[in-house]
């Protein structure tokens, strides 16, 4: 089998066409096929490379080109057209009237330019001025409702929040499961770094947010394996390719290009309150309560506020969640300067952020500057690079249960004035109602989190052409930032009453090294078969150190420096490092233009695995046959384009650092209330103190693996003017990293196990047309649905436990409380809450208790919450008029649940509108009473 491929590889190098070809000028004009007319701004490339032109105002076009090329003429609203070259100097060209979506040129893996129908998996384009028409300061927003199978959701609306995306589901159970971001062929990191308590912490942005929207050109979604199998490990759940803007296609123009935009921002949807009774309960006044079950307004003209213990009117404030947010803006404004042709362009530009959030004294700034070009010099060598440089400044509000703004927000009894009572009393001295907790108008001000970013990223490619068939070229990427963090509960804060100062550093750097090495042959053994083989080689490496201190006792109120503290309760650094070297290949046969076969195959070697598992291979094939162009004579009036696809793709996964041994940790004792952390400054002198980790490492652990399978089909109608794509896929994750709980006798918490198996499968449909097109006037509508259905196979083996309770294990790094978990279990979707849930009988009515007549004692480990969504659908139209578009978009995203801590606090506090209703009339429980028979024999209800 390897002399057989080695051979293959021999010929296919070795064919005739040794002789360099003379790249030349060859020069055409473009028009309309329906009256004549030139038409500006056809873009121009020449296929199997990334030589690419624009027509002029006059329709012509000049482009440096191999003598056996083929260019790809490409125009919004009219069908693209390929043409062969052959030999001429002068190539006209008329375009006909249509969709030319069907034929578009995509960015696919390793930064591939193929066409569209040549795929043999599902990918969706998203281009820039799409992006801008939803102005978001994160582009992940801006894709919302956009794109098929990709679930999006922001962790809370202050400024610089982090979004999450997911492609198809969840396919680790303690992995990253996001996407790979690929930013014009650079690895670009989108972590969050969040190291604190998810209960109590801040929420820091992601770093994909360092970069503007409109600095984009496009973004291409890699949605399956197999589509984004060659950038390794890391792609297993998709890729996003993004291409920032450049200066090709502009034909030696050069461009300016100013766009300015405002924003305004509100509060979306709150719940309706009541207005009938206020603070206290049992209908009696409390002023130092939180909930409001207390006396009917109009049965008490005044009250003693607590806190201020002043005499105010005893009135309902309905308004006061509402008014505690502000009207957000945000204000983007970007130039930038692009000029040149396909052999010799550049770009610059700079950009500026700011943001002022819908929560008191919240904002985040970005501020970028980015540089980049490409030349191709007449000895064949091409040249290119870019070079950006970001800063962001983000502050928000510490987030949480208890002594959070948003932790009392919920909190607040009707009667009471939040926006109209001072937080500061004539001394200065804080006020509120609750003595042991603070106004959120006094915790946003004084209890908060603070980012600023310095972030670098740049790549520099260098090709040679040896000749019109064979190219190589070597790529090398860099992304590194800083992020210098502070967190501040300033003296008086309820969970730190003497005040509280965490700073931390932040350093996260990766390396990439790709040498790709490109081969094309027409007429490979049969007449139509074409051929294209990329070889490759990635070297990878990441590195990320941490480092902070925390102080506590401040003396000066307003002074937020650690040297303002008088104790010291801990410092850390963490350091990890971790390479990988992959090898990579792929090959492309296409016959006659209507059959297309793709085949993958990567190997890597990591150094987060052990020696004997740490090298691992996966596979990918992808099947493209488009019956149109096979057989002409099924086209017509109603058919336009038929495409069917087919792939089938196993990708590796490895593991983060340092799990393949116990490790020791700084010592620590306590909870999340008290606790001592070393070293310890005790009488001068410094105690270190050092423990073995909870965790027992594992030596053997192999890497996790996930396979898919895709079918789908793309249908053209009435002249490619109504556009439909379908996709089904499966995929199927085995032998998951995760850690396994042991006995404490052991002396451990867990185990780092490879366990478990998980499935997602599911649909996508895209619908897309013109409903009305002319010269003047465009509507452009678009539909895409997506269903997901995500199982939880095996946790603690590749079979399910079973019995009749639930198997479960909380996710990992998320806190949550007690009984309350976000958890993986078997037989449910991925992130189901597991807690306790009241007792029912086979009929789903729930039990009373016949002692006390309450319900019957809940039962623990169930699923009591399943965030599993029916589907989601997006719908957008675009209509444009002589230049002017308008676009609305609507997101839909059905079915779910969710527990809402929020939610419990406003019904049993008594606030929300549904808890005064009848209030004073007396309730029967929904439920029934079980009836035994002396042998304990449930006999009926």
């Amino acid at each position: 089998m390897k002399q057989n491929l080695l051979m293959f590889l021999i010929v296919f190098l070795c064919l005739p066409g040794l002789v360099n070809a003379q790249d030349r000028q060859v020069t055409g004009r473009v028009t309309s096929a329906s009256d004549g007319t030139p038409i500006p701004g056809v873009s121009v490339s020449l296929v199997g490379s990334t030589t690419a032109s624009q027509t002029d105002t006059e329709g012509n076009y000049t482009i440096s080109v191999a003598l056996d090329g083929s260019l790809r003429f490409s125009f919004v609203g009219y069908q693209a057209q390929t043409v062969k070259i052959g030999g001429r100097s002068t190539v006209n060209v008329s375009l006909v009237p249509g969709d030319e979506t069907i034929e578009e040129v995509l960015v696919t893996a390793q930064g591939i330019v193929r066409e569209k129908k040549s795929i043999g998996y599902a990918t969706q384009n998203i281009g820039g001025e799409d992006l801008v028409q939803k102005s978001e300061t994160n582009v992940l927003n801006s894709l919302q409702g956009k794109v098929a199978g990709v679930s999006i959701g922001s962790s809370s609306g202050q400024p610089g929040a982090s979004t999450n995306i997911n492609i198809r589901g969840i396919t680790s159970f303690g992995g990253n499961n996001q996407p790979l971001i690929v930013v014009d062929g650079i690895i670009f990191s989108n972590d969050t770094d969040n190291t604190q308590n998810t209960l109590f912490g801040s929420q820091s942005t992601n770093r994909l947010n360092d970069i503007p929207p409109d600095n984009i050109e496009s973004i291409n979604i890699l949605k399956g394996p197999a589509a984004s199998a060659l950038y390794g490990s890391r792609a297993s759940a998709g890729v996003l390719m993004i291409t920032t803007k450049s200066g090709k296609g502009l034909g030696g123009k050069t461009e300016v290009t100013l766009n300015s935009s405002m924003n305004f921002q509100d509060v979306a949807y709150l719940p309706k309150f009541q207005t009938q009774y206020g603070q206290g309960s049992q209908n009696i006044y409390n002023n130092q309560s939180t909930l409001s079950w207390g006396p009917k307004f109009g049965t008490m003209e005044e009250v003693i506020q607590g806190g201020t213990g002043l005499t105010v009117p005893y009135r309902a404030y309905p308004n006061n969640i509402t008014d505690f947010y502000n009207t957000g803006v945000f204000h983007q404004n970007s130039l930038n300067l692009a000029g040149g042709d396909e052999n010799t362009n550049f770009a610059a530009g700079l950009s500026s952020t700011i943001q002022k959030g819908i929560v008191p004294n919240s904002n985040f700034n970005r501020h970028t500057a980015n540089v980049g070009g490409n030349r191709k010099l007449e000895n064949g060598i091409n040249i290119s690079g870019t070079l950006t440089y970001a800063k962001t400044n983000q502050r928000g509000s510490t987030m949480g249960n208890g002594g959070s703004a948003f932790g009392q927000i919920t909190r607040i009894p009707i009667s009471y004035d939040l926006i109209g009572t001072p937080i500061l009393n004539a001394a200065g001295e804080r006020q509120y109602f609750l003595p042991t907790q603070n106004s959120p108008l006094w915790s946003v001000e004084n209890e908060f989190f603070t980012s600023e970013v310095d972030r670098a990223f740049g790549n520099l490619v260098i090709g040679y052409d040896f000749n019109d068939w064979l190219s190589a070229s070597y790529r090398v990427t860099a992304d590194t930032y800083f992020d210098q963090r502070t967190q501040v509960q300033r003296r008086g804060a309820a969970r730190a009453p003497l005040g509280t100062i965490d700073e931390e550093s932040r350093f996260r750097s990766e390396l990439n090294g790709d040498l790709m090495i490109t081969a094309k042959k027409e007429n490979l053994f049969l007449d139509g078969l074409n051929a294209n083989l990329l070889l490759g080689q990635n070297i990878n490496s990441r590195s990320f150190k941490a480092t902070g201190v925390a102080a506590s006792s401040l003396a000066i109120g307003g002074f937020d420096n650690v040297m303002n503290a008088s104790v010291f309760t801990g410092s850390y650094e963490n350091r990890t490092l971790r390479r990988l070297i992959g090898h990579y290949a792929q090959l492309g046969l296409e016959y006659k233009d209507y059959l297309f076969l793709e085949l993958t195959g990567r190997a890597d070697k990591s150094s987060t695995l052990p020696s004997q598992n740490n090298t691992y291979f996966y596979p990918s094939a992808s099947l493209s046959f488009v019956p149109t162009s096979a057989f002409e004579n099924i086209q017509n009036g109603i058919l336009s384009y038929w495409k069917i696809r087919a792939n089938i793709a196993k990708v590796g996964h490895d593991a983060d650092p340092y799990l393949l041994y116990s490790v020791y940790n700084t010592a620590a004792y306590g909870n999340n209330t008290a606790n001592i952390v070393f070293p310890l400054n005790i009488g001068g002198s410094s105690i270190t103190g050092f423990q073995i980790g909870s965790r027992i490492g594992n030596p053997e652990l192999k890497p996790e693996f996930v396979r898919s399978f895709e079918v789908g089909t793309q249908i053209g109608l009435f002249n490619n003017r109504i556009d439909l794509d379908f996709t089904y896929f499966s995929t199927r994750s085995s032998s998951q990293i995760f850690n396994v709980s042991v006995s404490n006798a052991s002396g451990f918490d867990n185990k780092t196990s490879n366990i478990g198996e998980m499935t997602n499968k599911g649909f996508e449909i895209l619908l897309g047309g013109y409903p009305i097109r002319n010269d003047n006037f465009r509507w452009h509508t678009n539909l895409n649905f997506t269903r997901i259905r995500n199982n939880v196979v095996a946790i603690f083996g590749d079979k399910p436990v079973g019995g009749s309770e639930v198997t479960s294990t909380v996710i990992p790094a998320i806190n949550s409380f007690i009984g309350i978990a976000p958890s993986i279990a078997e037989g449910f979707p991925y992130g189901v809450v597991v807690g306790a849930q009241h007792a029912r009988n086979d009929n789903g009515e729930f039990l009373i208790n016949p002692n006390t007549g309450g319900f019957a004692p809940a039962i623990g480990n169930r699923v009591i919450s399943n965030p599993q969504k029916d589907f989601t659908l997006g719908f957008s139209n675009t209509f444009s008029y002589k230049g002017v578009s308008l676009m609305a978009l609507i997101d839909i995203q059905q079915g779910g649940q969710l527990f809402s801590f929020g939610q419990v606090d406003m019904r049993t506090g008594g606030m929300i509108d549904i808890t005064a209703t009848d209030r004073e009339q007396p309730r029967i429980l929904p439920g029934v009473i079980e009836v035994r028979n002396d042998n304990g024999e449930v006999t009926g209800y």
